[in-house]
């Protein structure tokens, strides 16, 4: 093998090409026109070759007879004018997509707007009419600010990327605080109960004592002033206790002081 033979081996073997895109085969082939610079492929049966080895079964029925029977010439364009026509949106199609299918969802602004921007190529579509599309896809705060805004449709995008960026972080930033403080309630939730009982426990064992005190200190003066009547009464005879100095009988023994009356 010459040494060209083994330069065209090893850059045919360097190229890369991500799997068919249904769905936009005029980028795909964008793809494939830059992969086969970068690896210095030139050759058209090369390219051709190429393509079909990134072509499920699905695809390679539309280029059956170009694989069975390859042309002698211009393979590569070809195959490339065949999946073109057979999968690319017609200018109506996008056109119509452009008009009412092509929605923000989960884009960013400034990706919708790269999206809309690849469909409406060849479209002809006006600057204005794009910005009108374009506003109407933003969420309602977003598009009133935007409609009194300057500057380009890309700046305005931009723009929209900031505000939702921003509006985001004020979301998870609630959305944290509320979570904080959900665990600081429940927290102090669980430890509420715990610390009420302690200081009720503490509460009664102070008032038990206090009234162990108190019912102690009453059976003591109780147990004085019966003590005490009953050295007295049992001294006296029962008609001083009763009557005193106007008792009229005494009797004996009984130590009650006639003298002080």
């Amino acid at each position: 093998m010459t040494d060209p033979d083994v330069a065209a081996a090893t850059s045919s073997v360097s190229v890369k090409l991500p799997e068919f895109w249904k769905t936009d085969p005029h980028m795909w082939f964008a793809q494939a026109k830059a992969q086969f610079s970068l690896a210095q492929v030139t050759k058209d049966d090369t390219k051709f070759w190429h393509i079909i080895a990134k072509i499920d079964q699905s695809v390679i029925c539309h280029v059956a007879d170009l694989v069975s029977t390859p042309p002698a010439d211009n393979k590569y364009k070809a195959i490339k004018d065949r999946l073109i026509a057979r999968f690319a949106l017609s200018p109506q199609a996008r056109l119509e997509q452009l008009l009412s299918s092509c929605d923000l969802g989960d884009f960013r602004p400034t990706h919708l707007l790269a999206r809309m921007s690849e469909i409406a190529t060849g479209l002809n579509v006006d600057d204005n009419l794009m910005k009108m599309l374009f506003l109407q896809r933003m969420p309602a705060n977003i598009r009133t600010v935007l409609a009194i805004s300057d500057g380009s449709l890309a700046k305005l995008a931009e723009m929209a990327d900031k505000m939702i960026d921003s509006s985001n972080s004020c979301v998870s930033a609630v959305s944290v605080s509320t979570r904080e403080q959900m665990a600081v309630n429940s927290v102090e939730t669980t430890a509420k109960p715990s610390t009420e009982y302690a200081s009720l426990r503490e509460e009664i064992e102070v008032l038990t004592t206090e009234i162990r005190r108190l019912k102690n200190g009453q059976n003591r003066r109780r147990g004085r002033s019966a003590s005490r009547p009953r050295a007295v009464n049992d001294s006296i005879c029962w008609y001083h206790r009763k009557y005193g100095a106007n008792a009229e009988h005494c009797r004996e023994p009984c130590s009650y002081d006639r003298t002080k009356n």
